[in-house]
């Protein structure tokens, strides 16, 4: 196993999360400006995961037809 040194700088910057307060207020709108900071690419992932979730149950439900 070959180990390698890590500047602690760099772990922290890797590791450390950036955290936002949260302006959603039930009673009031949520700010345009969060949802503009959400990238396209996250969509594309969740859609792609639905798309497969839905594979999968059509074919289970395929299953248990036949």
């Amino acid at each position: 196993m070959k180990l390698r040194l890590v500047p602690k700088s760099q772990i922290k910057k890797a590791y450390e999360r950036e955290y936002r307060e949260n302006k959603l207020d039930i009673k009031d709108r949520l700010e345009t400006d969060s949802i503009d900071k959400v990238p396209e690419e996250l969509f594309l992932i969740l859609s792609e995961t639905l798309n497969f979730i839905e594979k999968v149950d059509k074919g289970e439900e395929e299953n248990e037809n036949k």
